[in-house]
């Protein structure tokens, strides 16, 4: 079977065990980050402590309308495990919807961002946390770009390779 160049490749097989590992991932960073029990989290979700601690041990799947929740509650991102495994990302809807004025600012604050934190020839955490703003800013400009590129591809009016130029 031919691989097609112009989508996102999946790296992980989708099963059962794979979305009980990527749900049960997206629990344990939550919780990691927020340092919220299982009861805590259930709490904000509408659920049971069991049912998180079941989602977290990989024992039951939970609902979607409660996966759904986290990435409410805890933030979209926090869903980009699940997309991972049908070989797509998640974005904000304003990502999508940025002008394309704003596209120069927001790539400009990616590349000061990259020039100051380089300046020694490595990016350490402080300078990532300390530049997440500009990382999300230029973030947001690509992830825009990126779609129109794929509604464009999905039309068919571009096809590329990715790796060329």
């Amino acid at each position: 079977m031919t691989q097609r160049n112009n989508v996102l490749q999946r790296n992980v097989t989708l099963t059962q065990s794979s979305m009980l590992a990527a749900v049960s991932s997206i629990i344990v960073g939550a919780q990691a980050d927020t340092g919220d029990t299982d009861q805590d989290m259930a709490d904000k979700l509408g659920c049971s402590a069991g049912t998180v601690a079941n989602a977290r041990n990989r024992k039951a799947a939970m609902n979607m309308l409660t996966v759904m929740k986290i990435g409410e509650v805890y933030g979209l991102d926090r869903l980009a495990p699940l997309m991972h495994l049908i070989g797509g990302k998640l974005a904000p809807e304003a990502a999508v919807c940025t002008s394309d004025r704003d596209l120069p600012i927001g790539a400009a604050r990616g590349q000061m961002f990259l020039a100051e934190a380089l300046a020694d020839n490595r990016i350490d955490d402080s300078e990532l946390a300390s530049g997440a703003e500009d990382i999300e800013a230029a973030g947001q400009v690509f992830d825009a770009l990126r779609y129109r590129l794929n509604v464009l591809r999905a039309s068919g009016i571009i096809v590329t390779r990715m790796g060329g130029r």
